[in-house]
């Protein structure tokens, strides 16, 4: 009776722990088969490289405000650090556009036009001094440490601050930082002398006592919503190109209407 009894409660085990096996290819064929809608969703949305800055903005906004899901257009907006993040994304294919600086899509551009521009940005980029450095004037950056982005239109000003040295015998090193909070940290720390930096990001290191020296870009709109030729040759594309740019227009006449400042705490990522 006992040897019984052991051979169906051995039984009723091998069951239950089928049962289990089962449960749990079952839980992992489904994650597989949401995994995989997923994929397929992201692939058909028009995917943006975003920045934590101001000119992004109107960007931000149709998304919080759901403007693209209203408009019937589905986009997907890919949260960047730096420049040179959206300047890889678009490289490999990540995205269908990003925001990046004119010079620099002009620099992608140089040997094979591969990206154009869909949208115009007021990307500006501001020079600024550490407190501690008790910089005022441009004579004062001999031997001293500039951050800025490894391209573009940042690097490009740096190195416009070194050929002014240059003149006077002088020369600041131009020390790659490229992402933008850890940039204005180091400018706000002193582990720097000067850095450029958009907004909000001069905003943050003005309050902290950085001091700001003016420059000309040379540009009252220095960033744009740069787009792969190559990921944009068929109607649905353009046509997702189009109910982006919209839903990006009402949410700037929005932040037009109701003022920056209520929207700006949606550029912490």
């Amino acid at each position: 009776m006992k040897a019984f009894f052991h051979i169906i409660l051995a039984a009723m085990l091998a069951i239950v722990t089928i049962g289990c096996g089962q449960s749990d290819e079952e839980r992992q064929r489904l994650s597989r088969a949401e995994k995989d809608s997923l994929r397929r969703i992201d692939s058909a949305s028009l995917k943006i490289g975003v920045l934590p800055t101001e000119d992004c903005l109107p960007i931000i906004v149709a998304e919080q405000l759901r403007l693209f899901d209203t408009l019937g257009v589905s986009v997907h907006l890919k949260r960047y650090h730096a420049i040179s993040e959206c300047r890889i994304a678009l490289t490999n294919k990540l995205v269908e556009g990003a925001v990046i600086d004119t010079l620099l899509m002009n620099i992608l551009n140089k040997e094979r036009p591969w990206l154009y521009a869909a949208m115009r940005t007021p990307m500006r980029w501001q020079f600024l001094t550490a407190k501690k450095a008790r910089i005022a004037r441009w004579n004062q950056m001999g031997d001293k440490m500039i951050a800025a982005d490894s391209h573009g239109l940042s690097h490009a000003l740096a190195e416009q601050v070194n050929d002014t040295l240059r003149k006077q015998k002088k020369q600041a090193f131009i020390i790659q930082v490229e992402d933008l909070k850890v940039r204005t940290e180091m400018l706000i720390t002193g582990n720097v002398d000067a850095a450029l930096l958009p907004e909000p990001f001069a905003t943050q290191a003005r309050k902290e006592g950085a001091n700001v020296i003016d420059i000309k870009t040379g540009h009252s709109e220095a960033g744009v919503v740069a787009m792969r030729t190559g990921g944009m040759n068929n109607a649905e594309r353009q046509k997702q190109q189009r109910l982006f740019l919209k839903a990006t227009a009402i949410a700037n006449d929005s932040i037009k209407r109701y003022g920056k400042t209520n929207y700006l705490k949606m550029l912490q990522w």
